[in-house]
């Protein structure tokens, strides 16, 4: 998945450059080694995915949810929530983010369907849609 730059993620959580690149291996990975990568350094979520009754590896759509876990740990986020409806076909939200706390608050977001991950708020996107009320 594509992540912002280091720069941009330091700067928009006030984290450090270590936590900016570990936040970007992580994006990655998704597509590789991610397994790996959160055995390493993310022992909360390689705890949580030990804890699920499915491997949760095996299927890009819970890779991208084990990936914004482990993120959610090193900036500091409150959880993984999902935005929109599902899709038909792999029931798969548009949209997953790393809740910060408040519906205005700068989160990290990965839209699916560009397979993007961006620095942004998640209410913004919910005002573009109302009928996902």
């Amino acid at each position: 998945m594509r992540c912002p730059s280091a720069k941009a993620l330091e700067q928009a959580f006030r984290i450090s450059r270590e936590k900016a690149n570990l936040v970007r291996k992580i994006a990655k990975a998704v597509d590789s080694n991610l397994e790996a990568v959160i055995d390493k350094c993310c022992p909360k979520t390689a705890a949580y995915a030990q804890s699920c009754h499915n491997n949760p590896y095996n299927m890009k759509i819970w890779r991208v949810t084990m990936a914004l876990h482990a993120i959610n740990d090193v900036i500091g986020g409150h959880g993984v929530e999902v935005l929109g409806p599902p899709r038909s076909g792999d029931y798969a939200p548009p949209y997953e983010y790393v809740n910060m706390g408040d519906t205005y608050a700068t989160t990290l977001i990965y839209k699916r369907s560009t397979d993007n991950l961006f620095i942004g708020n998640w209410g913004d996107i919910a005002e573009k849609h109302p009928s996902w009320e």
